[in-house]
């Protein structure tokens, strides 16, 4: 008769360090080999982190971490490293609007100074409105979209409740009974 393989789950110690340009998590897990741990991003924007190793032959130690992504994150730009023992999720957070919009301004500001310290001619270099430009991605718009989405379900339910306020001070004046 085979044995049965006895598989004990723990909790891996988890620290956060946050970043103003990412997140990393640091997952502690000294027993085990980059081999054994896997790690993948759901279409739900999850983290799921799992590993599994032998202890002995009839036992095996294993973990599973779930991690919500922030919508502040980069999901592509996820990377992960396991160094001595540590898994390192390096999480790049996406950079704002205004964030580029102050990259786009500080890039013509060093074009102009550049400008006016070499007498380059003008009309070679990038425009503002060029510069600009890089605010057109996918995630800009997603953004605006959704921004956009907030602004009407906003509107929406202030009209409703402006519709409530009309009723309700409807329905409280008295009826006016005229006795003849």
């Amino acid at each position: 008769m085979e044995a049965k393989t006895l598989i004990e789950e723990f909790d891996p110690l988890c620290k956060w360090q946050r970043k103003e340009d990412r997140d990393i998590l640091e997952i502690h897990l000294q027993e085990f080999k980059k081999e054994q741990l896997k790690a993948q991003i759901s279409n739900s924007r999850i983290l799921k982190i799992s590993g599994e190793h032998p202890l002995d032959a009839l036992r095996k130690s294993r973990f599973y971490k779930e991690v919500p992504i922030p919508r502040n994150i980069d999901e592509n730009a996820i990377s992960a490293k396991f160094v001595n023992g540590c898994l390192y999720i390096a999480m790049p957070k996406k950079l704002l609007i205004s964030e580029k919009n102050e990259a786009a301004e500080s890039t013509h500001e060093d074009q102009t100074k550049k400008q006016i310290q070499n007498g380059i001619d003008s009309s070679k270099l990038e425009t503002f409105e060029d510069a600009k430009s890089a605010e057109d991605t996918p995630e800009v718009s997603e953004f605006r979209l959704q921004t956009l989405g907030e602004v009407v379900v906003t509107l929406a339910t202030l009209a409703a409740l402006i519709a409530y306020v009309v009723y309700m001070q409807r329905s409280m004046v008295p009826e006016i009974v005229e006795y003849f």
